[in-house]
């Protein structure tokens, strides 16, 4: 595999162990970054996968260790439709953690997906914009995952936004959903100081060993675009995902 970064992968007997693991690097992170810059930079994802690590983060446990107030949240991807609808991104984080922690609403950066596409999506990378003042979103943590078809946010194969190179956050039409979606550029992503990729199940057992095992095909499997310029990236897979790897010989 060409691509380096995506080589730094670990393993987990299950989906509880992965999110367990991957809510301690949160918390980690967190700490890292408010005690080197005064606050911590997160990008959340939607999906299936990282309801329970909110789930766990909002948890007494978890919740005690990050001082929420220098914590800002923004969001990798979101589907064109209201803030209060079953299929918002936002809606998803906001009832397993944003509505669960003591985080001060001004440092909750809502996708605003209740407006035209493009104008949400110029609207949003202003904001973003006006927040890092600086050529690209240097993210403390980016959280994403891996669909079945190697998408990840919402940067689809095939897909325009797959080409973008100057904004940061853009409409981009998923041609097989066909249907809009809103998502980060991989430039804005590959700024980050981290990123994480949760990947849960059997049915992306097939695709994780692509994207590990077969040349570069970033049009068919978009994840191959991600890896940060100076930045850390680390894949989490249960054995279920990893099921399809070739064994190490180390």
């Amino acid at each position: 595999m060409k691509n380096e970064p995506m080589c730094d992968l670990e393993i987990f007997p299950d989906a509880d162990a992965m999110i367990t693991a991957a809510a301690d690097l949160f918390v980690r992170l967190a700490s890292q970054s408010i005690t080197e810059r005064g606050v911590f930079t997160a990008v959340l994802s939607g999906g299936s996968t990282p309801d329970p690590l909110y789930r766990t983060l909002s948890s007494p446990q978890y919740s005690a260790q990050v001082e929420w107030n220098k914590v800002h949240l923004f969001w990798g991807d979101e589907r064109h439709v209201p803030a209060d609808d079953p299929q918002s991104n936002y809606r998803m984080t906001y009832e397993n953690l944003i509505s669960r922690v003591p985080i001060p609403d001004r440092n909750v950066h809502r996708v605003p997906a209740e407006l035209e596409v493009q104008a949400a999506a110029t609207t949003y990378e202003a904001d973003l914009r006006r927040f890092f003042k600086s050529d690209w979103p240097q993210f403390d943590l980016v959280l994403l995952g891996m669909g079945e078809d190697g998408h990840t946010a919402s940067l689809f194969p095939h897909s325009a936004g797959l080409l973008e190179e100057q904004r940061w956050f853009i409409p981009n039409f998923a041609p097989e959903r066909e249907t809009w979606r809103l998502t980060l550029t991989k430039n804005a992503i590959n700024a980050a100081r981290y990123i994480l990729v949760l990947v849960k199940g059997a049915s992306k057992a097939s695709m994780l060993a692509e994207v590990f095992t077969q040349p570069n095909a970033p049009t068919e499997k978009p994840i191959q675009l991600i890896a940060p310029e100076n930045g850390r990236m680390l894949w989490m897979a249960d054995e279920a995902a990893a099921s399809k790897l070739p064994l190490s010989d180390e």
